[in-house]
């Protein structure tokens, strides 16, 4: 392939390329808590590999083609997909923050919360009638916003020091949480307003889901901080995180039944579509969060839920990442 081939296909990359990235990097951790120590590494091996391609791609992205991706953070159809980069490099240094490879971690978090802060800032930098038209189109993909805010108080409340890290993870936290339900008021009122059309009624919509499962997460690792986290936090976040779990909780049934009214009822054919990496993720996180505040939270032992919820995940990333083969399309939304 000739230079000039390569920086086209570069440029062609998604905004959301990262997606399979974060989502085999969560199932993987779902598998990790299950015990199922082979598949984990099997396939936290295989993100972190997708994660050096597609990092050294955009880089060549960003560097060859700077006019193309400005437009893309100019456009919020667009720049919301790029927060899958910022939930995929936090995942992956959660992952990595407790073996050899923590300096690695503290990379991608840097990396991560740089990215972050760059993303907001253009996205807060939007004409407000660019802003007002978008709204009216608001989908799941804006609650990558949170996912990738909620990616980096994992990060916060795994690697040492956790003492310095506590008070800013937790203000982050409490941020991620409000902006999670401000993305959904300015959805649900798109969806009453501007309801889609079965076709328009993509998987992207299980990321609701999946904000509110990370946030989950998030919460359980800041009840793990006993030894620095005030004792006055505890019972409102403790709150909170049950809150949101069960919140996670009752969107599955409506989210299983969009499924089944836009393949069955509506004909729209079930194939592979980039967006069912947006089911593989929330299903993963959903799992991993359940286990969590199973510990933390209620503290019977897990190993009831542990392997079905893991496995669960599992078999919905076989499945995606089969379609995904079959069709010999790139990964993408």
């Amino acid at each position: 392939m000739s230079r000039q081939a390569l920086r086209d296909r570069c440029r062609a990359l998604p905004p959301a390329c990262f997606a399979p990235v974060m989502a085999t990097g969560i199932v993987s951790r779902a598998l990790a808590e299950a015990g199922a120590r082979t598949a984990s590494a099997l396939l936290l091996a295989l993100a972190c590999a997708t994660y050096a391609l597609l990092l050294a791609a955009s880089a060549v992205k960003a560097l060859c083609h700077r006019a193309h991706l400005r437009a893309e953070l100019t456009d919020p159809a667009r720049l919301f997909g790029h927060y899958t980069f910022v939930a995929a490099s936090g995942v992956l240094a959660t992952r990595l923050g407790h073996g050899p490879a923590r300096g690695v971690s503290y990379a991608l978090l840097a990396l991560a919360a740089a990215v972050w802060t760059a993303l907001t800032t253009a996205l807060t930098r939007l004409p407000r009638a660019t802003a007002r038209a978008a709204a009216r189109q608001a989908d799941g993909t804006w609650f990558l916003a949170t996912v990738g805010l909620q990616s980096l108080v994992l990060c916060l409340t795994a690697l040492p020091p956790r003492r310095v890290f506590l008070a800013p993870a937790l203000a982050l936290w409490w941020c991620g949480v409000l902006l999670y339900a401000l993305t959904l008021a300015v959805v649900t009122r798109r969806l009453i307003r501007h309801p889609p059309e079965a076709d328009r009624c993509t998987p992207a919509y299980w990321i609701t889901m999946g904000a509110a499962a990370i946030s989950t997460l998030a919460g359980t690792q800041l009840l793990d901080q006993d030894r620095f986290r005030p004792h006055a936090v505890h019972g409102p976040l403790t709150l909170a995180v049950v809150t949101l779990w069960s919140w996670a909780s009752t969107l599955i049934p409506p989210l299983l039944a969009t499924g089944c009214w836009r393949h069955l009822h509506h004909r729209v054919p079930l194939s592979y579509e980039p967006a069912l990496w947006c089911v593989v993720f929330p299903v993963g996180m959903y799992a991993t969060a359940t286990l969590r505040v199973t510990a933390t939270v209620t503290h019977p032992a897990p190993t009831a839920v542990a392997l079905p919820l893991a496995w669960s995940a599992a078999t919905v990333w076989l499945t995606v990442q089969g379609l995904a083969l079959a069709s010999h399309r790139p990964a993408r939304l």
